[in-house]
């Protein structure tokens, strides 16, 4: 069992895991980092490159030497197996190499989001109760306002790229220093690898654990059997490696392969036409969002662009329309195979694979490895086809939370996984997404807590109400919007709404700010007080579709 991670933080009643497939049987000891970089060295391919950044080029020798270094680095300084770790990067190569740094010494990842606030940070780290701190300089501000509050943190690594002065350890002194040669630490299969925090309706992050077998499960599912992977891949595109999504879409999957990563920071829609073109992209991963961007942006893309590798692409995070399906096949001669994954569940376990017919209208069939069912949400009983429900799912992977027993009941029903989403299980075997079970906004695939959001404005005094919900957006597929109730004396006007949004902009990561306000007398309410952001929702809806 892994040193330094409480059990009682883990469930008692965990999914029940099945692992139908034969590359899913591993061995007992079992450790990522080697199974990603190490078993590629050994067999001859460590000449294969692993990662493009811009002009730069990192073979699998390389990264093992920059993986061992950090390592060794780590644990001089104190880093021992079980700790959690945070790892704070915008999508860089040292991003790569501290997770796989932190996992092959037997500790455990967590990589933070770029955009998260030093509030967001204080909670996360303390739930976590993370022993260090690996962060890029560019995003370091937002640590060094948390860490008069964070209760765990003993050391803290700063990569320095962008001249930011700092009084931490520095990441490129730690590791000249340390000794190129790192055996993995013998860490179990089932010993926890990686923790993601995502949240929910109740803005409460969630932290969900994802053991050394499951992420590499991932790959050996859906990456296998779907994509059909060959280490002649290149897999890029902009989904940040602090995503589930973009974890395994330019982590997990192209070096369990041996195949490149393409890293693009900030990826702008020209940015990634570019990356395709410069580092011979063949696997394109995004949201449906940046699809649509570079569509509008780049009519002549594939005349402007040499986007001749590209094979297939990759979209999720949010339901992918007809419309983005046909106009990007027409334009690249490429089809995008949309799917549904969560951070709890890891990544995707619903799309079509490579060869089939794709039907844009639904999100495809179970991945092989996956269970999937749609169930009465009252019941738990299985519902007939063609009837939408529930969806619920089981396979290598599912939903674990961290010191969340509450949460973690809600999320199962007999050992299935709950991801929260209302499916129709059709009769031709295929999935098709109706909606989200709660009150996620999905905003570019980004997911945000509207009550979250809600608690923030209410700190305002020019707020006496407030409801927030998603509303359609053509670009975004949903944005934030805000329903404020001003007390009397107070003006709503388009200065106040600026207030607001900046006051949100600052408290809580900047994607989560409502980009459309509404002043109202009052909001709907049930007969016993509750806010009815339903029809709030509804009307949002009927106004899009006028």
């Amino acid at each position: 069992m892994q040193e330094n991670v409480p059990q009682a933080y883990l469930p008692d009643e965990g999914p029940d895991l099945v692992h139908p497939l034969p590359e899913l049987h591993y061995k007992e000891e079992l450790n990522v980092a080697a199974e990603l970089v190490d078993r590629h060295v050994e067999a001859g391919r460590g000449d294969n490159v692993a990662i493009r950044f811009g002009d730069d080029e990192i073979t699998y020798s390389d990264l093992q030497r920059r993986v061992n270094r950090l390592g060794n680095g780590l644990a001089e300084k104190g880093v021992e197996p079980g700790d959690r770790v945070v790892v704070r990067f915008t999508n860089r190569p040292e991003a790569i190499v501290s997770c796989l740094a932190v996992q092959k010494i037997g500790a455990v990842a967590l990589p933070s989001m770029k955009l998260l606030r030093a509030k967001e940070l204080v909670h996360i780290i303390n739930n976590a109760e993370a022993s260090a701190v690996i962060v890029y300089d560019d995003l370091l501000e937002e640590i060094n306002k948390a860490l008069p509050d964070l209760d765990t943190v003993e050391t803290v690594v700063a990569v320095q790229r962008n001249g930011v002065e700092h009084d931490h350890t520095d990441y490129d002194e730690l590791t000249e220093s340390a000794d190129e040669e790192l055996e993995p630490y013998p860490t179990e299969r089932d010993d926890l690898a990686l923790m993601l925090y995502t949240s929910g309706t109740t803005g409460q992050p969630k932290g969900a654990t994802h053991t050394h077998r499951q992420v590499l499960s991932t790959a050996d599912s859906y990456a296998r059997y779907c994509l059909n992977v060959t280490e002649d891949d290149v897999f890029g595109g902009n989904p940040p490696l602090p995503f589930a999504y973009g974890y395994g879409d330019l982590l997990t999957f192209p070096l369990r392969f041996g195949a490149t990563s393409s890293l693009v920071e900030n990826a702008s829609p020209g940015d990634l036409l570019e990356a395709v073109e410069n580092h011979g992209i063949s696997i394109l991963c995004s949201i449906p969002t940046a699809y649509n961007q570079i569509l509008s942006k780049f009519p002549d893309g594939p005349e402007e662009f040499d986007t001749s590798s590209l094979r297939l692409a990759v979209s999720a995070g949010e339901p992918l329309t007809h419309s983005t399906f046909n106009r990007f096949k027409d334009d690249y001669g490429v089809e995008i195979y949309d799917g549904i994954g969560t951070t709890e569940m890891l990544h995707i376990f619903v799309s079509h694979r490579e060869g089939q017919e794709i039907d844009p209208g639904a999100t495809g069939y179970p991945v092989p490895g996956y269970e999937c069912k749609v169930v009465d949400p009252d019941t738990g009983e299985e519902l007939p086809r063609g009837e939408a429900g529930l969806l619920a799912v089981r396979g290598p992977t599912g939903i674990s939370y961290w010191n969340r027993p509450e949460k973690q009941e809600e999320a199962l029903i007999d050992g299935w996984s709950l991801p929260g989403d209302i499916y129709v299980h059709r009769e031709d075997g295929r999935l098709e997404y109706k909606a989200r079970e709660d009150d996620l906004i999905i905003s570019s695939g980004y997911n945000i807590p509207g009550p979250e959001v809600e608690a923030v404005l209410e700190e305002r005094e020019e707020v006496s109400e407030v409801a927030v919900v998603g509303s359609p957006d053509e670009e975004r597929g949903q944005v934030v919007k805000a329903f404020v109730v001003v007390p009397e004396g107070v003006e709503g006007d388009d200065d106040l709404v600026d207030t607001l949004q900046n006051h949100v902009k600052n408290t809580l990561a900047p994607y989560k700010y409502p980009r459309r306000v509404e002043f109202v007398d009052e909001l709907p309410r049930t007969e016993t007080g509750k806010i009815q952001r339903v029809k709030l929702r509804e009307r949002e809806r009927q106004q899009y579709k006028d």
